[in-house]
């Protein structure tokens, strides 16, 4: 009987837990998306520093930044060829990028390019090391995805060692996603999923052993997550 009993309780403990994620997932798959942005509220600076991807976006809020009078200059990093660029079909991104800027009326002469061909948030972390080396009292304002914050905050703060406080992240909308339903939608799945995969591998990479164990750990739920969505006939992503 008491046998009995505890198979029971197991069983309805078991049940109740099920039955709490199930009501819970949404709340903690929102904060999951939640937990990647960083940003803050603009504060005023000398330069803000647009990272590269997203132009829908990003250049645009770089643009009403400097408008509204939180800086005066856009740093630009020169960013590095690609297949199209080296081919002409399109022009390098950076170049895009200062056309949006100046289209949205940002004067030429504050954009500034930093040479430097970067490819990677790693190496825009290393380019405006070189240029605070040279302009050591400034503060900049780095403009990036929401969901690019956290990370690149990481990298930046790496690189730039005791400068890394010269510098505070202000997140530019996602605005062709939901995040309150990235789940939901192929490109927050993209996103949200490929933002913990990259920092688990910064975290193995660059991480002590602490961080190291808690990378693999959310590496390997995120995988299986992802695996165990697309296992399943009919599943939209």
């Amino acid at each position: 009987m008491n046998r009995m009993r505890r198979l029971i309780i197991s069983l309805l403990l078991a049940a109740a837990i099920a039955f709490s994620l199930w009501i819970a997932y949404p709340y903690l798959l929102r904060a999951m998306a939640r937990w990647l942005d960083v940003g803050k509220p603009p504060r005023r600076a000398d330069y803000v520093l647009l990272l590269g991807g997203d132009q829908q976006t990003r250049p645009f809020v770089v643009a009403v930044l400097v408008n509204e009078g939180w800086a005066r200059r856009v740093l630009v990093c020169e960013s590095a060829p690609t297949p199209q660029s080296i081919d002409g079909i399109l022009p390098p991104a950076h170049e895009i990028s200062c056309r949006i800027l100046l289209n949205q009326g940002v004067p030429p002469d504050d954009v500034v390019v930093l040479r430097g061909a970067v490819a990677t948030t790693h190496d825009e972390a290393k380019t405006l090391a070189t240029f605070l080396e040279d302009h050591p009292n400034v503060r900049v304002l780095a403009v990036t995805s929401d969901y690019h914050t956290r990370r690149s905050r990481w990298i930046l703060s790496r690189s730039l060692a005791d400068r890394s406080d010269a510098v505070s992240f202000v997140s530019a909308p996602t605005d062709y996603c939901d995040m309150n339903r990235w789940w939901k939608d192929q490109w927050g799945m993209r996103f949200v999923a490929s933002e913990y995969l990259k920092l688990a591998f910064y975290l193995v990479r660059y991480g002590h052993l602490f961080h190291w164990l808690a990378a693999c750990g959310v590496l390997a739920i995120v995988a299986a997550w992802i695996r165990r969505r697309q296992s399943v006939p009919g599943q939209t992503h």
